[in-house]
This record gives structure tokens, C-alpha cells and sequence, in this order.
């Protein structure tokens, strides 16, 4: 018998989602349904046979790699598997995390339906039409965001208005790159182009200036919500950007382009980090954090002659990771707290102290803390970075400085006593359901952060796909 890829993971995750809008009054049954799907495609990508053939009892599948939808080719190869695997994976944890009441029931089957839009982004044949999938995942993701119960904030109009933006920007480029490889590199096209595919990957991105959406958004949603998207939309346009540099010399060969990228990079950490030193909204220092990690990408990516790409992959397990926690700990704090600010979670560590323990955590993973999952990475990076340009890597180094006062300061405040005339006495005041998740993923970012290729070697095999990157 045989089968298509695109079936399991593009047209399946769909099938299942619209199933699921039946059980939304459900929440344990829907949860149950939308994790071991999303686990379940995760695992089969990563254990798939690389000669696309699975033998189930006498019955043989053999799998082809591509799917003609509307006129166009879905083409899910082996070699974007593991990537595959990743963002399903991502959609997994969070729907563990969807059971809390603030998160929309619709959450999870839309979860799996942007998923399912990824993973057609990252197959589509023309590639360039994966920005008419990402457009769709976008629009997806606005119910979410914004429930129909509550008023629509400015945020998300103008989240909306730049994504769609970048839309005709990254078709434009396409039409542009026609014929570019045969020009001259000093050719007006050739700046042109390059100038058009940057400003739409800009626009996708959240690059300064096209930033504002972000803490705005993240202050008025649910905050796992925000952070789910904040995870898996940039590290899918960003794994979709290698399509560029690999396809095209010009991109991959531009030390002018490499240079760009670094500085905006480094510009981003430390404008993510600075700002989010002085925020009080717990919410909007996410936001802000989330640009300062999409700078660390650009570092990356700005260092793609010496294995950049391998890197930047690196970061998205490690960064998914602490973003879950951050988010898990907000979503519970959000429960006990008058509002996610600092001056109202003053003294919460000594009543929650586990949840504010994985608030804290989260934040130092993420901002490179030795010992924790992206400690590893980052001292790499910066190291090479610096030793590619020295102004860049200190620039950088001082912006990530941002979220470790930011933590300082917000750790200060959750064990001061609210009043200094109550008792000074601790207690631990989580259930055990809501401590038990956080304690795994505090001591999985320890285990990678000791061990850290126990799971960085898998993702880098994505490269595989990409054959002028390796």
C-alpha cells in the first residue's frame, strides 16, 4: 500500500483538530486527544525508516514524499524530519499545559492546525509559497489571542497588519530573485532583492522597528498562549530562511549580508535586554526577552560560514524548553496573584516558593546561566561571535546582562515579605499536580545543560536538508 508524508503530518493534524472542536467542553478528553497526537507524530518522526517503508504486521506502507494539493506539491522529505518532530513536540507540552481555565478551549485543536501550516510552510514546492501558509497560520492564531469574549487590543491589530505585510514582500522577493544569480553581485537587483526578502523576514520576525506588537500582545494575552507562538512561529521562519542561503550564492556568499545580520542581532539582545532590566509587567519582560533570543538567532545566522546554522538550530530545543517553564510558571502564578506585576508578586515566593523557583529558573536558562540547558550554546556563540568581531560580541554580552538583572530584581522582590509587620515564615502552598511538571522540566534544562548533546545532534540533522549549509 502506499501513502503519502503529508498525510501523517499536514493533512492528519487537521482531520484531528476539526474533530476536536466537538469535544472543546471536554478539557481532559480534548487534552488527552491533542497530546498523544502532536507526541505521537513527534515520536514517529523521529523513529521513521529512512527508506520511507513501515511494516506493520504483514501489511507493508510504502511512503512517497510528496502530496498535489491545489495545484502545488507538499513534499515532507526525511532529511526535515527531525525538524518536523520538534515543533510537534512543542505543540505536545504546550497542550499539557492547556488544562489551566484562562487558556481557551480552542487552544488546543488550533495548536495542531498551525503545526499542520508549518509543516506545509516547510514543504511546499515552490518553496516561496510557504508565505501564503504561514499567512494562514497566522490568522489562525488570532482567535487564541484574542477570544471573541474580549475586547481586541491594539496589539493585535498591529501583530496582524505587519505579519500580513511581510506576505507580499517575500512573494515580491521571489518574483525579484528570478534571474538574479546571473547578474553581476554589484548589480542594482541583486540590493533590490536583498533589500525586499530582509524587510519581509523583518516584518515576520519582530525586528526592530517592527517590534511593538510583541511586549503589547504579551501583556494583554494569556501568557502561555503568547509564549507558545513566540516559540514555534520564529523557529520556523528562521529554519525556513535557510531555504535562501541555500538555493541562492549570492545570499550565502555576501560578507555585506553576514555583517548586516550581525549587528541587527546584536542590536536586538541588546535592545531585548535592556528593556526587559526595566520592565514591571511580567508579560511584557517576555516580550521583550523573546526579541533579544530572536537576535541570538541572527548571531547565529550571521556566522554561517563557520556552522552558524548549527547553532541557531541548538537554541530552538534548549529555548522551547525555558519558554514552557516561563510560561507554565506565569499560568499558575496568574492564579494567585492580583496581577502579573512586580509589585504584585511581592512576597509570593514565600507562599509559592516552587512555582516562583521555576519562574526564576526559566528566566536563567534562558539567559545562559552555567549549568542550565542553553549555557553551552550561548558561551559558544558569543565566543565565536566576538572573535569575529569584537564590538558585535560585547554588544551582545551586554545585552544578555538584561535578563539576568531583570531576574535579580524580580527574585528580590518574590522572598521580600509584602509587610514588614507579618511573620517571615515560609510554607509550600502548591499542589501536587502543579509543582510535578515544573520540577521535570527544571531538572531536564540541568540534564542538557551537563549532557547537552543528549538531544542537540538529533535537531542538527535538519541540516541534512540543506545541502550548501553543510
Amino acid at each position: 500500500m502506499s501513502l503519502s508524508m503529508p498525510l501523517l503530518w499536514v493533512v492528519l493534524p487537521f482531520v484531528v483538530a476539526a474533530a476536536s472542536f466537538a469535544f472543546l467542553n471536554k478539557r481532559i478528553l480534548g487534552i488527552v486527544i491533542t497530546a498523544i497526537t502532536a507526541f505521537g507524530l513527534s515520536l514517529l518522526a523521529i523513529l521513521f525508516p529512512e527508506d520511507l517503508t513501515l511494516s506493520i504486521g504483514p501489511v507493508q506502507l510504502v511512503f512517497t514524499e510528496s502530496l498535489a494539493i491545489l495545484g502545488r506539491q507538499i513534499t515532507i522529505a526525511y532529511e526535515i524530519l527531525p525538524f518536523i518532530s520538534f515543533i510537534f513536540a512543542v505543540t505536545g507540552l504546550w497542550s499539557l499545559n492547556s488544562g489551566t481555565p484562562s487558556i481557551p478551549e480552542i487552544f488546543r485543536p488550533i495548536s495542531l492546525m498551525i503545526t499542520a501550516l508549518l509543516t506545509a510552510a516547510m514543504g511546499v514546492e515552490p518553496f516561496l509559497y510557504a508565505a501564503l501558509f504561514i499567512q494562514a497560520a497566522v490568522l489562525v492564531s488570532v482567535p487564541i489571542l484574542s477570544p471573541v469574549t474580549k475586547k481586541t487590543n491594539p496589539g493585535i491589530l498591529r501583530y496582524l497588519t505587519l505579519q500580513t505585510l511581510a506576505l507580499p514582500l517575500i512573494l515580491l522577493a521571489g518574483w525579484l530573485l528570478t534571474g538574479v544569480e546571473t547578474l553581476p553581485p554589484d548589480s542594482p537587483k541583486v540590493a533590490q532583492t536583498t533589500i525586499v526578502l530582509g524587510l519581509g523576514f523583518a516584518l515576520w520576525l519582530g525586528i526592530f522597528p517592527f517590534h511593538t506588537w510583541v511586549p503589547m500582545v504579551g501583556e494583554d494575552s494569556q501568557p502561555a498562549i503568547m509564549i507558545y507562538l513566540m516559540t514555534l512561529f520564529p523557529t520556523t521562519i528562521l529554519t525556513f530562511s535557510l531555504n535562501f542561503f541555500d538555493r541562492y550564492t549570492f545570499l550565502r556568499t555576501s560578507e555585506n549580508l553576514y555583517i548586516i545580520l550581525g549587528t541587527m542581532g546584536a542590536l536586538m539582545v541588546i535592545f531585548g535586554g535592556v528593556w526587559t532590566m526595566f520592565q514591571d509587567n511580567l508579560k511584557r519582560a517576555f516580550g521583550f526577552a523573546a526579541l533579544a533570543e530572536t537576535g541570538f538567532s541572527l548571531l547565529a545566522l550571521s556566522l554561517l560560514p563557520q556552522g552558524g546554522a548549527r547553532w541557531m538550530l541548538m537554541l530552538f530545543p534548549v529555548r522551547a524548553l525555558g519558554f514552557w517553564l516561563w510560561g507554565y510558571a506565569l499560568t499558575q502564578i496568574e492564579k494567585y496573584a492580583d496581577s502579573l506585576t512586580i509589585s504584585s508578586v511581592i512576597g509570593l515566593a514565600r507562599r509559592y516558593p516552587l512555582l516562583s523557583s521555576g519562574l526564576i529558573l526559566a528566566q536563567l536558562s534562558i539567559a545562559g546561566l552555567p549549568i542550565l540547558a542553553a549555557f553551552p550554546i550561548k558561551i559558544n556563540l558569543l565566543t565565536a561571535v566576538a572573535g569575529t568581531n569584537q564590538t558585535i560580541g560585547t554588544l551582545a554580552f551586554i545585552g544578555n546582562l538584561g535578563l539576568f538583572l531583570f531576574t535579580l530584581r524580580l527574585a528580590a522582590n518574590l522572598v521580600s515579605p509584602k509587610n514588614k509587620d507579618v511573620s517571615h515564615r515560609w510554607s509550600i502552598s502548591e499542589k501536587r499536580f502543579e509543582y510535578i511538571p515544573l520540577l521535570i522540566v527544571i531538572l531536564l534544562l540541568v540534564i542538557l545543560g551537563l549532557f547537552p548533546h543528549t538531544i542537540f545532534a538529533k535537531i542538527t540533522d535538519t541540516l541534512t536538508a540543506f545541502t550548501q549549509l553543510q
